[in-house]
């Protein structure tokens, strides 16, 4: 398996070494409070890391500002979110967490990262009301019409919502009515494999209207 830093040829020497930190650090964080099942740095690059990435591929179509605020929920591992904090100095990232060990976790990474694009908002998505947001990442948690319930008023209107999935006909079937439902287009539907003989995974996104 080629190394993840080999993928895109982008990678400066320094941010290979905030990669390198960062699984480091999610490895040891790991130990303490169960963060992810995935404990081997080669499979926290492939499916946390590079995972995280995919979703730079289906940016690029949107054409989006250079400033983005994004909102990322109920993130465990606390992927996408540093990967693309790294990848967009210039995105303004809010996490929002109710947790307090999870919450104590991610600011000691960020703290030891030193990304200073990232916040950490102690709280649950859905009592969340001081601002709205260009773009919301999920990655491989709730159910949409759950999902739906408690951060749709977290996105601007024109916006979008970014969900990381596996492949599910069912769950395609249920994101389909509860676009209708919450006056949603799905303007995008990315298939994408991480390594040979990968389950298929697939990124979503999601237009308020």
């Amino acid at each position: 398996m080629m190394e993840l830093w080999c993928l895109r040829k982008k990678f400066s020497l320094l941010k290979i070494k905030m990669y390198k930190k960062l699984i480091e650090i999610f490895l040891s964080w790991n130990t303490k409070i169960n963060l992810s099942a995935i404990r081997d740095e080669k499979w926290v690059k492939i499916k946390h890391i590079q995972d995280s990435l995919e979703w730079l591929k289906v940016m690029k179509k949107l054409k989006l500002k250079e400033k983005i605020d994004l909102v990322d929920v109920w993130s465990w591992s606390w992927f996408p979110l540093l990967p693309l904090a790294i990848e967009n100095k210039n995105w303004n990232l809010i996490w929002l967490e109710s947790v307090r060990k999870k919450v104590n976790a991610i600011n000691d990474m960020i703290e030891k990262l030193w990304l200073k694009n990232v916040k950490v908002i102690w709280t649950r998505a859905e009592d969340y009301k001081e601002k709205q947001f260009d773009i919301l990442t999920a990655r491989a948690v709730a159910y949409i019409d759950k999902l739906l319930k408690f951060t749709y008023h977290l996105v601007k209107k024109w916006w979008y919502f970014v969900l990381y999935k596996l492949n599910s006909e069912q769950e395609y079937e249920d994101i389909l009515k509860n676009c209708k439902k919450y006056k949603l287009d799905l303007i995008e539907k990315y298939k994408y494999k991480l390594f040979e003989d990968d389950v298929e995974r697939i990124i979503y996104v999601l237009k308020k209207n």
